[in-house]
């Protein structure tokens, strides 16, 4: 090796190369943005379509939808993709407890963060819904039940208190957070030990428009991939109209 190799070889070695050397920062507690100091009352979310949002209109609607008490701070990350702090904990259990909620009947799929999560990096994949479960046999209408049903519609969040009271109801009613990239659930068998198979039908509180071939929400028949990938064949239409819930009033008559 000649000497400028050796004196270029020696440079190299007195260089720390490693992204940040050996610093690192360290905030402790402290929070380094004064205007996230209220990061636990935010979300962040997109739209369930493909196409632009127009920012300007999708705010104003959206806190027309919510009438927030307090004012809601809301920032454009990128294509579909938005950044919302609410500043009074009762607006943002509303929208977080109350969904789902749609945009020019385009599903909002958001997602609570908080100190330490990028919000560029979230997936955006689970939204809740209410679910109503018919056809439960004498004896289902359990804490657990419910738990295990919710679990295998998506994942189970909590039940309604209504459910457990001594007045009997037609359905139970459970909260589920559920994959809108999969099939939505129909129906599901259930025993008991020494009794016979059952089933029991669920029905999706505000569902919106899904495709009554493949269940997923966010698309017409029209466009469903089922459809393309056998053109020649009649493909039967596994979902209808009565996977969606009634509307308020007929609920509160059950």
């Amino acid at each position: 090796m000649d000497e400028t190799a050796k004196h270029i070889a020696e440079l190299y070695s007195r260089l720390d190369l490693r992204e940040g050397g050996d610093h690192q920062l360290d905030l402790g507690d402290e929070n380094p943005d004064s205007a996230f100091a209220e990061i636990q009352w935010s979300i962040v979310g997109r739209f369930n379509t493909k196409r632009s949002i127009n920012f300007r209109v999708m705010k104003s609607k959206m806190a027309s939808i919510w009438s927030p008490f307090e004012k809601i701070w809301v920032k454009e990350l990128g294509p579909n993709l938005f950044f919302f702090q609410f500043f009074h904990e009762q607006d943002f259990m509303h929208v977080k407890n109350n969904g789902p909620w749609t945009f020019d009947q385009y599903l909002f799929v958001l997602k609570q963060i908080s100190v330490g999560i990028n919000p560029y990096e979230v997936t955006l994949t689970h939204v809740e819904f209410w679910v109503q479960v018919y056809d439960l046999a004498v004896g289902f209408m359990s804490e657990r039940v419910a738990k295990d049903i919710g679990n295998f519609i998506g994942e189970y969040c909590y039940a309604d208190s209504n459910n457990f009271s001594r007045l009997w109801r037609t359905y139970m009613r459970i909260r589920v957070s559920i994959d809108i990239s999969k099939s939505q659930k129909r129906r599901m068998q259930i025993k008991k030990a020494g009794q016979t198979e059952s089933w029991v039908n669920f029905k999706y509180e505000k569902l919106p428009n899904f495709c009554f071939f493949c269940g997923v929400i966010g698309h017409a028949e029209k466009f469903c991939e089922v459809l393309f990938k056998f053109p020649d064949k009649t493909i039967p239409r596994l979902f209808g109209t009565w996977l969606k819930a009634p509307g308020k009033r007929d609920m509160y008559s059950e």
